[in-house]
C-alpha cells in the first residue's frame, strides 16, 4: 500500500470517529456506484477487521451499487495485490456484520427515521439524482453531521455548491440552510492524476504526438 492509501484510509478513519463517536452524527457519503462505492466499503471492511470501526450501523443505499458490488465479488481474478492479499483475512472485502445493503425504497425511508449515528454511502456522486438527494436534504441541517465529498464534482452540481461553501443549498426546488461540516476528501477519485495520466501517453509513440496538452 503506498503513502497517499494510507494516508487516505486514516483521514477516512478519523472523519468516522469524529463525526460518529465523537459527535454522535452521521456521515453521509455520495459517491459513484461503480467503483469508489466498492473502494469506500473496502476501507470499511478492513477497519471492522482491524477492530477500528465504530460499532454503528453502515448503509450502501443504492440499487446500482448493489448490482457492481455483486459483479466485483465475482471478478477477484481484477482485484489488485492488496485487495488479493486481503482476502487470506477475509474471503468478503464488501461485507461485514454491520453493513446493510439497501435496494428497496421503503428501507431507503427507514434511514431517515434513524436518530442515532451512522454511515450512509448512496449515488450519485455529484448528487445531482438518486436516494443521495434525499439523504442530503434530511441532514443538511444538524450541525453534528458531515458530509463527505469523495469524487470530482462540476461546479453548478449540489455537489459542487457544497465543496464551495455555499451556505443556501437548493435541493428538489427548496432552499435548505447548511449547518452540517462539509469534508473535500480527493485521494478517493477515480480520476486518473498526474502520474497515471503520464503512464497513460508513455505508451504512444511519441512521434506520432505532436501537442499534449
Amino acid at each position: 500500500i503506498n503513502k497517499q492509501t494510507k494516508d487516505t484510509r486514516q483521514k477516512l478513519l478519523q472523519i468516522v470517529n469524529k463525526t460518529c463517536v465523537e459527535e454522535k452524527g452521521k456521515l453521509i457519503i455520495p459517491a459513484l456506484g461503480l467503483g469508489r462505492t466498492q473502494e469506500i466499503i473496502y476501507t470499511l471492511d478492513r477497519f471492522k477487521t482491524e477492530n477500528k470501526l465504530p460499532s454503528i450501523p453502515v448503509f450502501v443505499d443504492s440499487p446500482l451499487a448493489i448490482d457492481a458490488t455483486n459483479i466485483m465479488r465475482k471478478h477477484s481474478e481484477f482485484f489488485n495485490a492488496d485487495l488479493v492479499n486481503y482476502l487470506h483475512y477475509d474471503d468478503d472485502p464488501f461485507g461485514f456484520s454491520n453493513l446493510k445493503y439497501v435496494r428497496k425504497v421503503e428501507e431507503s425511508k427507514k434511514i431517515n427515521d434513524l436518530k442515532g449515528p451512522c454511515i450512509i454511502i448512496s449515488a450519485s456522486g455529484m448528487i445531482e439524482a438518486g436516494r443521495i438527494k434525499h439523504h442530503i436534504k434530511n441532514n443538511i441541517n444538524d450541525s453534528r453531521n458531515t458530509i463527505l465529498i469523495v469524487g470530482y464534482c462540476t461546479p453548478e452540481s449540489i455537489g459542487g455548491h457544497l465543496m464551495r461553501g455555499d451556505k443556501i443549498i437548493k435541493i428538489f426546488g427548496n432552499e435548505y440552510k447548511l449547518k452540517a461540516e462539509v469534508i473535500v476528501l480527493n485521494s478517493f477519485s477515480a480520476h486518473a492524476d498526474e502520474n497515471e495520466l503520464i503512464a497513460y501517453v508513455n505508451q504512444f509513440d511519441k512521434n506520432m504526438m505532436k501537442n499534449i496538452f
